[in-house]
C-alpha cells in the first residue's frame, strides 16, 4: 500500500511538472504558427489584392488555435463593428491571443506594432512590414526554442524529483 502511495505521489508530482513544461513547448509552436500565418497573409494582400476582412478570414479558417483566433477575431470585428479601424479589430484580436495563448509581451508587442500599419498603407509597404513582423517573431522563436529546451526539461525533471522527495519525507 505504501509503495502504491509513493507512486502516486511521483506520478502526479511529474505530471504536474510535465504540465508547465508543456506551455513552454507550445510558445515556439505558436511563433511558428504565427510566421506562417503572416507570410499567408502577405501572400493574400501582395497577389491576391483580397480585402483585409476576407483575407484575415480565409488565414484564420487555415490555422490551429489560438492563433486562429486572432485572424477569426479581428475580421469579425472588422465585417461586423461599423467605423472600426484595422489596427483597432487587430488589437481586439490580440486581446484574445494573449489571453489563449502562450506568447509573452514582447510577442505580443511586435503583432501590436504590426497592426497599426495594416489597412493603412499600400500594398508594398504591407508587404514590408509583414516581412519585418516576420523577422521580428523567427528570433524571438529561437529564444523561445532555446528557453523550451532549457526551462522544460528542468521542470519535468523538478516535478519528478518533487514527487520522490515528498514521498521520502512521507515515509
Amino acid at each position: 500500500m505504501k509503495l502504491a502511495g509513493a507512486g502516486l505521489v511521483i506520478l502526479s508530482c511529474g505530471f504536474l511538472g510535465i504540465g508547465l513544461a508543456q506551455a513552454y513547448f507550445e510558445r515556439p509552436r505558436q511563433l511558428r504558427t504565427l510566421s506562417a500565418a503572416l507570410k499567408m497573409l502577405e501572400t493574400e494582400i501582395v497577389f491576391g489584392a483580397t480585402p483585409l476582412p476576407l483575407a484575415l478570414a480565409r488565414i484564420g479558417g487555415r490555422l490551429e488555435e489560438p492563433v486562429a483566433l486572432l485572424f477569426r477575431v479581428s475580421a469579425r470585428l472588422l465585417q461586423e463593428e461599423r467605423g472600426i479601424t484595422a489596427a483597432e479589430a487587430w488589437e481586439g484580436g490580440l486581446e484574445v491571443l494573449r489571453d489563449k495563448g502562450s506568447l509573452t509581451p514582447g510577442d505580443l508587442d511586435i503583432l501590436r506594432i504590426l497592426g497599426q500599419g495594416l489597412g493603412v498603407s499600400g500594398r508594398e509597404d504591407q508587404a514590408k512590414n509583414l516581412e519585418l513582423a516576420r523577422q521580428h517573431l523567427h528570433r524571438q522563436q529561437a529564444a523561445a526554442e532555446e528557453d523550451a529546451n532549457r526551462q522544460g526539461r528542468m521542470w519535468r525533471t523538478l516535478g519528478f524529483l518533487l514527487g520522490a522527495a515528498v514521498t521520502l519525507l512521507m515515509y
